[in-house]
């Protein structure tokens, strides 16, 4: 057998046959085999490698600042208590990294596989001041090369009205916009925030969008 590839060997032992007088057929389908399992492995290993790559371009791509922001003033605990009744949590939905015109009209094919949708969901943490200020506060991930596309939104307990309550909030301080809901009994509701850049995607959704540096 040794002349004979692995994959040849293997139809040897599984056929019973003499590895002195292995027909040609067998040789042939073994080593056709055997081909297809080195580009099976090779690719593997190149997409393994590609993997790895855009996970350290990521990682040396995007940072992360720590965002605060003041939504409502003059709140009571009881207010305050009121609004933590009414929505479950509070999240940005990271959307993808790049704006659509750049990425449908001028990226090459490296920054739109980097500019690819990510849905990626980063909590947001809500706090009471001993003065009456709610804030807001929440890890940002900014690429540096093509900015970040993201929109906010809470989680409405059953049986909440958070657009209600975010409405309420808003004539306290007008710092962030409430989105029409998307179906007539929404779980989400959406949000942008005033203090960033606001774009348009192709299928006409609003999102924030924040500048690379």
């Amino acid at each position: 057998m040794g002349n004979l590839d692995v994959m040849t060997v293997i139809l040897v032992k599984l056929l019973g046959l003499d590895p002195l007088n292995v027909p040609a057929p067998i040789s042939l389908l073994g080593f056709i085999m055997s081909v297809m399992l080195v580009t099976g492995l090779v690719w593997a290993v190149w997409n393994g490698l590609r993997l790895i790559g855009a996970l350290a371009a990521d990682m040396l791509e995007v940072q992360s600042t720590t965002q605060r922001i003041v939504i409502a003033r003059g709140l009571t605990r009881h207010d305050y208590e009121q609004v933590r009744k009414g929505i479950r949590a509070w999240h940005l939905l990271l959307v993808r990294y790049g704006n659509d015109d750049y990425l449908r009209s001028m990226a090459g094919e490296a920054d739109r596989q980097v500019g690819r949708p990510r849905y990626t969901i980063v909590p947001m943490r809500l706090a009471l001041s001993p003065t009456g200020e709610v804030t807001l506060k929440w890890s940002l991930p900014v690429h540096r090369r093509l900015g970040t596309q993201f929109r906010c939104y809470i989680e409405i307990r059953p049986g909440g009205s958070g657009p209600a309550v975010l409405t309420g909030m808003l004539k306290h301080y007008d710092e962030i916009e409430v989105l029409d809901p998307e179906v007539e009994s929404p779980t989400r509701a959406y949000f942008l925030l005033k203090r960033f850049r606001v774009v348009t995607t192709a299928e006409g959704v609003r999102q924030n969008f924040v500048s690379p540096e």
